[in-house]
């Protein structure tokens, strides 16, 4: 199976997720950080104006959740080690009334037998649709956009990691990032990076350092940007992405090639 070689320890596959998945080794990913599309209609809607590069993003919701399911979390099974973690980063569709979150947690619980760790609220503090009032000043039907999103964490078997390593997160980030609720603020260069659906990457950082220890393999099976990859480059882990879209491919590794010592440093200096 041909990849491209981002780094020493980085590579992306180009292809779907759906036929590359069965084909990695098993028992062989640490931690999944991902956040699969939303099915929200991007690009065609009144508040999403720019698409992805290829994906359709509007497919009938069961259609959607059955495809998360089977060609997705059920294909990773297998390829994690016992006691690997996956953490999916997804936002409810239409102000909350669509509740995606609930159905990926009742799948991965009820019927693929994932653990269920954590479900975290990523707080964006973003009031972007406060015009969206639906009956203004009114009880008739009053609308309520959802300024943050989830991040579920699952563990395969065991909430425990079954091997030992070295940790590199200190007792300050554990502290504060231990809670269940992340006040990050959402990307705001998405535009100028090329993609039009990013979470940043502080984000995945939290979670790699928070989930696993140094040298990990880290997969995302819906790699878009490679925000994720970035981490994995800043933290010392090995990285797997998948991604459809050639465009994002070449985007990915531009950004993996510009990545340099002190970026960690500069990107979250101030960050608690």
């Amino acid at each position: 199976m041909d990849y491209i070689k981002l780094s020493e320890t980085s590579k992306l596959y180009h292809g779907k997720s759906e036929q590359v998945i069965p084909q990695l080794d098993d028992d062989s990913i640490d931690l999944v950080v991902t956040s699969p599309p939303y099915n929200v209609d991007l690009g065609n809607n009144k508040y999403y104006k720019n698409a992805y590069n290829l994906y359709n993003d509007n497919k009938d919701h069961w259609e959607y959740i059955r495809w998360l399911k089977e060609d997705i979390f059920q294909a990773l099974w297998p390829k994690l080690k016992k006691g690997g973690r996956v953490c999916i980063n997804i936002g409810d569709g239409k102000n909350g009334t669509v509740p995606t979150h609930v159905d990926i947690i009742h799948f991965m619980t009820r019927e693929l037998r994932y653990i269920l760790m954590a479900n975290i609220i990523w707080n964006k503090s973003q009031h972007g649709n406060r015009f969206a009032w639906g009956s203004f000043a009114s009880p008739s039907f009053p609308s309520f956009p959802n300024p943050f999103e989830y991040i579920m964490v699952f563990a395969k078997e065991d909430k425990k990691l079954q091997m030992k390593g070295e940790t590199d997160i200190t007792n300050k980030e554990f502290i504060n990032w231990s809670l269940g609720m992340w006040n990050i603020a959402p990307e705001t260069q998405m535009n100028k990076i090329g993609h039009p659906a990013m979470f940043p990457v502080n984000l995945p950082y939290r979670l790699i350092k928070m989930l696993s220890w140094k040298e990990a393999t880290v997969l995302d099976p819906f790699n878009g940007a490679g925000t994720t990859g970035v981490a994995c480059e800043l933290l010392q882990r090995k990285y797997i992405g998948i991604e459809m879209s050639d465009e994002y491919c070449k985007l990915t590794a531009k950004r993996i090639d510009e990545i340099r010592p002190l970026e960690e440093r500069d990107m979250f200096a101030g960050i608690e």
